[in-house]
């Protein structure tokens, strides 16, 4: 750090808006930044707060209303702290603090290039615009090195989107202070960290820890191949049905869905309804049509939801399923002659394939994330929630009336009792929820925070309140937006010809056989690596070697060659490698702490390399089955 990274003043009087404050206001380029940019300009003076100069800059003190100063010795607390962090954190990529303090600190630690991002939360704008009049920070900020946060605009989407940051670094979070004068702020410091330890959750449980159902996911998304290709893809459904209504009605199957229905009957010509696979026979019964009946999940429970004979309601509907769904769901669409297509999802092995016309969704991890996001696609720019209660009703119901799964969820909400209490609908009471209830939501804010184009109105009228959301009575929403009858139905989408389709069945067959004999040949390296690192090869190799060949076979597994192999491994190895993180950030001090490092991060990687082989093993096999189906028709039309 240099002398001329501070302002260089010795008068007691501060200026304001100097050229640092200047360099450091453009430098707040990022949108995250923009209210915090906006309340800074506003700002002529720091009235509450004295920058106490010295000589030596890095002696500087601030006094807090002529009360209180910052730093009893600044100086010495300086390199305490700093031979602190430098000998116990030196190697950790990402560090949490509460509290601006002087700056120094922060400038100091940013010198080491091991640091790719140091996050500061400070309540105090005043201090904020002090400093940043003083220390020069434009490069860290423009580098997005020093993530600064105001924490009035703290908020879960705000957590969640800086705690996405850690990656596997999730279990390394803690939030530190670097001055005791901070000691009393407690109470929102806990109120942060709450915050980020719910967003690490959250982010951990996203990531999935089963590769069983990533496995169930493949074999079916492989055994569904011809049902895709010989239906309409879903390029063909945004280039015919995109910008032909400007409002979507979202039906999902809470408890106060039933209030709705009357509603929603009198206005179904006069908005897009796209409903969730639960509600689609519970607006069979009440005579509402939907445009679109949505289907996420994978499982042959939820196929329930279209084990069913509605006749003629059914025309002019289109079902959207994602291309990894249970055949069962499939055969009861085709029994009753009802027109789908299947969508791949935004994931590693669909994406292998190459089939890019008939993908893809992220899809969230709820059938309403789907919808929601099938509605931005296709134009929408009001976009209404109704029955999308995410908690439970005041006597314990989970989900409508007409609810096919009822069963499912008895003893439920004793079970969830005052466990996940969130804020209610309104914002004026708080309401039992559930633990995969409160992640959805999450989701769902975590969308709308980014959403700027669209307005998303909650019409549940019930249920939990949804940041991002304007709450708004259904009723009001259909009076004032939903006043021209739409031209339904929607255009007719057409399937690819015989000839394109078969071509795309073949490219596939031959990449899927591409992938086995990539995986075969992965695998006999992946057992060669664990001989090696149990000592059992006829070569016996340093403990430096060893680290220089698990570097290889990482690169191996994140290079597109092996994308197919990522969604069932990744669930296990984001979890397992979470754990290596406390291992990467220790410190090292001597050669000693070098070589028990290594040691360490070795035997660590030997359950590593058991389970990718196991995984791996366990994908090829189930590959060799699941193609058969789509083998057999290429067979038959002899084009293999």
């Amino acid at each position: 750090m240099k002398n001329d990274d501070f302002i260089s003043i010795n008068n007691k009087d501060t200026p304001m808006k100097t050229e640092i404050f200047k360099k450091n206001i453009k430098a707040l380029k990022h949108t995250e930044y923009q209210t915090l940019k906006r309340k800074l300009s506003r700002l002529k003076e720091a009235k509450d707060y004295i920058y106490v100069f010295d000589k030596d800059p890095l002696n500087c003190n601030i006094c807090y209303k002529n009360l209180k100063n910052i730093y009893k010795d600044p100086l010495k607390e300086l390199q305490e702290k700093l031979e602190y962090f430098n000998k116990n954190y030196v190697r950790y990529p990402y560090l949490f603090f509460y509290g601006l303090g002087n700056g120094i600190f922060y400038k100091s630690l940013l010198a080491n290039k091991e640091h790719k991002k140091i996050i500061v939360y400070e309540k105090d704008l005043e201090l904020i615009f002090l400093i940043f009049n003083m220390i020069d920070f434009s490069k860290e900020l423009s580098e997005n090195r020093l993530v600064l946060i105001h924490t009035k605009e703290m908020s879960y989407t705000k957590a969640d989107a800086i705690c996405s940051f850690l990656d596997l670094f999730l279990k390394t979070y803690d939030l530190h202070i670097h001055s005791s004068f901070y000691e009393d702020q407690k109470k929102e410091i806990k109120y942060i960290s709450d915050l980020n330890f719910k967003a690490i959750k959250s982010i951990a449980l996203k990531r999935g820890n089963d590769p069983i159902d990533a496995m169930q996911g493949i074999e079916q998304f492989v055994l569904n191949i011809p049902k895709m290709l010989t239906h309409p893809s879903f390029t063909e459904l945004k280039k015919k049905r995109t910008n032909k209504s400007q409002n979507a009605i979202l039906v999902a199957t809470g408890p106060s869905l039933k209030k709705q229905l009357p509603l929603l009957k009198k206005y179904a010509n006069k908005a897009t309804i796209f409903c969730a696979d639960s509600a689609y026979p519970i607006l069979a019964k009440a005579g509402i049509k939907p445009d679109y009946v949505c289907m996420l999940e994978r499982d042959d429970i939820v196929s329930r939801c279209f084990d069913n004979d509605f006749g003629d309601f059914d025309k002019d509907i289109t079902f959207v399923l994602a291309s990894l769904a249970h055949k069962d769901s499939i055969n009861f669409l085709e029994k009753n002659n009802r027109k789908y297509i299947l969508v791949s999802r935004s994931l590693p092995f669909a994406y292998s394939v190459g089939l890019h016309d008939f993908g893809y969704i992220s899809g969230g991890m709820s059938v309403a994330h789907l919808n929601y996001e099938l509605a931005l696609l296709l134009g929408h720019k009001n976009i209404i929630l109704i029955g999308q209660d995410l908690a439970y009703s005041d006597d314990g119901k989970s989900h409508s009336e007409g609810f096919l799964y009822s069963d499912y969820h008895e003893g439920e909400f004793e079970r969830d009792k005052d466990k996940f209490k969130i804020l209610a609908y309104g914002g004026k009471r708080y309401i039992q929820s559930s633990e995969i209830w409160v992640l959805f939501k999450q989701i769902f804010e975590n969308l709308f925070y980014k959403q700027t184009k669209v307005k998303i109105y909650n019409a549940t009228e019930g249920g939990a309140r949804i940041e991002g959301t304007i709450e708004k009575p259904f009723k009001e929403l259909c009076k004032t937006l939903l006043k021209e009858e739409l031209k339904k139905p929607f255009p007719k989408l057409h399937k690819l010809k015989r000839k394109e389709s078969e071509e795309l069945m073949l490219q596939t067959y031959k990449q899927i056989k591409q992938n086995i004999k990539a995986s075969s040949t992965f695998l006999k390296e992946c057992k060669k690596l664990h001989k090696e690192l149990n000592n059992k090869s006829k070569i016996r190799y340093t403990l430096y070697e060893l680290n220089i060949k698990i570097d290889k076979i990482k690169e191996k597994l994140e290079s597109n060659k092996y994308i197919f192999l990522r969604e069932v491994i990744s669930p296990s190895l984001f979890h397992l490698e979470s754990t290596f993180s406390k291992i990467y950030v220790h410190a090292m001090h001597n050669e000693s702490d070098k070589q028990n490092k290594l040691v360490a991060w070795i035997e660590s990687h030997k359950t590593w390399i058991e389970d990718i082989t196991e995984l791996t093993l366990v994908q090829e096999k189930a590959l060799k089955i699941a193609i058969m189906p789509l083998q057999d028709i290429l067979e038959k039309r002899k084009l293999i």
